[in-house]
């Protein structure tokens, strides 16, 4: 597992947590990292945010903050083509690196804006969820476990027209929110 993995720049991809609530998410974006950068991807209510620092505690900064102005955060490991191909290769890297032996994953994707991928998403989501699950049963040498309702790790794919951001996300970063 990679929970010490930094980065220079930090990249998450933020919902608001409603369509009409846009302007306040990115408002409660930028007052908790004045630093960053908040971009609109051009689809309405999602944002990207990059900013200097460890993307894994920027998503728990995040969740912490502002929690009551987002729906949900990735922190993104991987920009890929919107294409079957590079969103399952890199799935699968980052779900090698970051999914522990004892932890339970899930796989998601989330398609908004004009892409290349023609399969519908359960499809998607199966076809590329079996082939994380390959590869960590072939690391560890025994069945990974699969929670669709709020695994341990989420590995997402953020597509946002023919750019896919692929990340994770972390059911303690939310949990964490409500213990402090």
């Amino acid at each position: 597992m990679a929970e010490d993995m930094r980065q220079e720049t930090a990249k998450l991809i933020i919902t608001s947590s409603g369509m009409d609530r846009a302007r306040y998410t990115r408002s409660a974006l930028k007052a908790a990292v004045p630093t960053g950068s908040v971009r609109r991807t051009g689809l309405k209510g999602i944002f990207s945010l990059e900013a200097e620092a460890d993307v894994i505690e920027l998503a728990k900064l995040i969740y912490r903050e502002c929690r009551q102005h987002i729906g949900h955060v990735t922190a993104v490991l991987a920009d890929v083509e919107s294409r079957f191909e590079p969103i399952k290769d890199a799935a699968v890297r980052v779900g090698l690196e970051w999914i522990g032996k004892e932890e339970s994953f899930c796989f998601r994707i989330h398609k908004r804006g004009a892409h290349f991928l023609e399969h519908d998403t359960l499809t998607l989501e199966q076809e590329i969820g079996g082939a994380i699950w390959i590869a960590l049963k072939e690391k560890h040498g025994a069945n990974p476990s699969v929670r669709l309702k709020n695994p341990d790790i989420a590995i997402v794919a953020e597509v946002l027209g023919p750019i896919t951001a692929v990340g994770v996300s972390r059911r303690a970063w939310r949990e964490q929110v409500g213990s402090g």
